[in-house]
């Protein structure tokens, strides 16, 4: 008995110094991040951005792989069935973590039980942009045209925020627009005039927005973008129940070490906070927000208290 009470007490102190010694050597090889949407798109630019930081910082490379399909939850259930050592991590978004559990219950994962929320990367607003050819300059004329003919939008994915916002906008304004999902929000189809609009975020379309080749009709903050500001709010033209910052995080499997979390919060946000990344965080009219990773799980979950209602009450089902 003595020699097992002996045993278990030399255990225990192998871990209590096992914990700061696996923070001191991860990363002791490359880590995978895992952007479970298509290339192109704000999760994977934002991912690429900080990986290519990360790397710089921690002396191992922190490399991007795009595991697109079914609005996110692809990529998001192969992280969640992953090994938890700190070398594979998703970079989590608003549609695959909060709304697509309530709308596919068949999504494969929990976002609570399956993941360990580590630290938040940066949050970009919607925008509803349209093709010129629409004829389309506010949400007035969307409304109209679309009581007269038939128009389309797409949106990253079924079930991802950008749906769920033009669901929402739907029933608000009573009129009936074909949701069209495709990766990168449709982009290219609505550049080609395939697609009338898309409701995607700012990084993805601003860019073509500026150009002139898309015409922005909202924006989904609650205040204007200083990066765009003359595009009127949704809430600005009469709907102020549409509303939403798309929020993309880093998680890692369930049971991620305590050590590696800390060490990857505090890494991360001292790369956000750099000069260089809040330049361009403050050029793309992107938010940053520094909390640790207690706070980051609790932010999650506020944050799927607020969507998950309503994309019960939108009524959206993905089989």
């Amino acid at each position: 008995m003595r020699s097992l009470r002996s045993f278990g007490l030399a255990a225990a102190c192998l871990c209590a110094l096992a914990a700061p010694a696996l923070a001191q050597d991860w990363p002791s090889k490359p880590v995978r991040i895992v952007v479970p949407f298509a290339a192109g798109g704000s999760s994977d630019q934002l991912a690429r951005l900080l990986a290519a930081e990360l790397s710089a910082a921690l002396k191992q490379q922190f490399y991007i792989e795009n595991r697109a399909g079914s609005s996110g939850a692809v990529g998001s259930a192969q992280v969640a069935r992953s090994e938890p050592d700190g070398y594979t991590l998703v970079h989590a978004g608003s549609g695959p973590h909060l709304t697509g559990p309530v709308i596919n219950p068949n999504i494969g994962y929990d976002t609570f039980k399956d993941f360990t929320h580590i630290v938040m990367t940066a949050a970009d607003t919607f925008g509803f942009v349209a093709n010129p050819a629409l004829g389309a300059r506010s949400l007035d004329d969307l409304v109209k045209i679309a009581r007269a003919r038939p128009v389309t939008s797409s949106s990253p994915g079924a079930g991802s925020l950008g749906h769920l916002i033009l669901e929402q906008f739907k029933r608000k304004a009573g009129v009936d627009i074909q949701h069209v999902p495709a990766p990168n929000a449709g982009m290219a189809d609505v550049l080609g005039n395939h697609i009338s609009l898309t409701l995607t975020t700012l990084l993805t379309s601003g860019e073509q927005v500026r150009a002139g080749k898309l015409v922005a009709l909202a924006v989904t903050s609650v205040k204007r973008n200083p990066a765009y500001p003359s595009v009127p709010t949704f809430i600005e033209q009469g709907y102020p129940d549409v509303r939403g910052d798309t929020w993309f995080w880093l998680a890692g499997p369930r049971n991620l070490p305590p050590a590696v979390v800390g060490k990857l919060n505090l890494e991360v946000r001292r790369v956000i906070k750099s000069p260089k990344i809040q330049e361009h965080f403050n050029k793309l009219a992107l938010l940053s927000m520094d909390i640790d990773a207690a706070a980051v799980a609790k932010f999650v979950a506020e944050e799927y208290a607020f969507w998950a209602p309503l994309a019960k009450e939108v009524g959206l089902k993905v089989q």
